[in-house]
């Protein structure tokens, strides 16, 4: 394995660790929700995980700068930024639904090498850094070899997304020719793709916490990552997953649609 990032993975991993110790504390119980203006819920539980996670980077890695979901970009001195989503889907986590988890990244000059997904109560986690391949826990992993949509398991977050933003007709055509469909959305969806379970995962509409770790996992496993237009980017507001070898038949459909919007 390239050691170029390994001091960075190592703070990297204590950070999803204590993550994974707060979320895991408050899952189950009856927290207050709030509802923010883009109609997406928060708890106390991102919160702090975030403020945690800030706290601990500050301390490790000053000068680096700091996005994240709940309190905005603080920026740094250098060229690096931790991009973090404390919780990602907060929906699932507020009905006692275990498919959340933690997403950390490190940019370099606005491009991923370093990325984790946490998924803390299915004591579930991938990490990859550029060049180092993308591992499960300990175990090394690899996108799956399915080669023809027929034979592949499509996920999303949310169907009703897909037809808001103008991608219904696209993706149910998808749907129709694949061997299974679900909706297991969010860091989850990803997550399975990059250890072989799944081989697309599709998300319209996203924000650059939500996406950050992919683009460097999915390489590093063997896969793609791009926005629905095809770049890979991790700077575009919408994102593909998959094994690599369905990916150009998932663009054709879904990157042509006219009109369609990711917002």
């Amino acid at each position: 394995m390239d050691s170029t990032y390994r001091d960075e993975l190592e703070f990297a991993l204590s950070l999803a660790d204590a993550s994974r110790h707060i979320l895991r504390s408050h899952f189950g119980s009856d927290l207050p929700v709030e509802w923010k203006g883009d109609g997406t819920p928060v708890t106390r539980a991102d919160k702090e995980v975030e403020e945690a996670l800030r706290t601990r980077i500050a301390k490790t890695t000053p000068g680096y700068g700091v996005v994240g979901e709940e309190f905005g970009r603080e920026s740094g001195f250098g060229d690096r930024e931790w991009v973090i989503d404390p919780l990602d889907g907060t929906k699932a986590f507020i009905h006692g639904v275990p498919l959340f988890g933690t997403l950390i990244a490190l940019l370099e000059k606005g491009e991923p090498v370093l990325g984790i997904i946490d998924l803390p109560v299915l004591g579930e986690r991938v990490h990859a850094t550029r060049g180092g391949g993308c591992f499960r826990g300990t175990n090394r992993c690899r996108v799956s070899g399915a080669a023809k949509i027929e034979d592949a398991l499509l996920l999303d977050g949310s169907i009703t997304t897909m037809e808001r933003l103008g991608y219904g007709a696209a993706w149910a055509g998808l749907r129709q020719k694949a061997r299974l469909h679900r909706g297991w959305g969010d860091c989850y969806g990803h997550f399975l793709v990059a250890v072989g379970a799944a081989e697309v995962m599709a998300d319209p509409t996203v924000e650059i916490w939500d996406i950050a770790p992919l683009g460097v996992i999915l390489p590093e496993a063997g896969g793609r990552f791009t926005s629905f237009q095809g770049r890979a980017s991790i700077h575009d507001r919408s994102g593909i997953s998959s094994n690599g070898s369905l990916h150009e038949i998932v663009l054709k459909d879904l990157g042509s649609v006219s009109g369609a919007t990711t917002r």
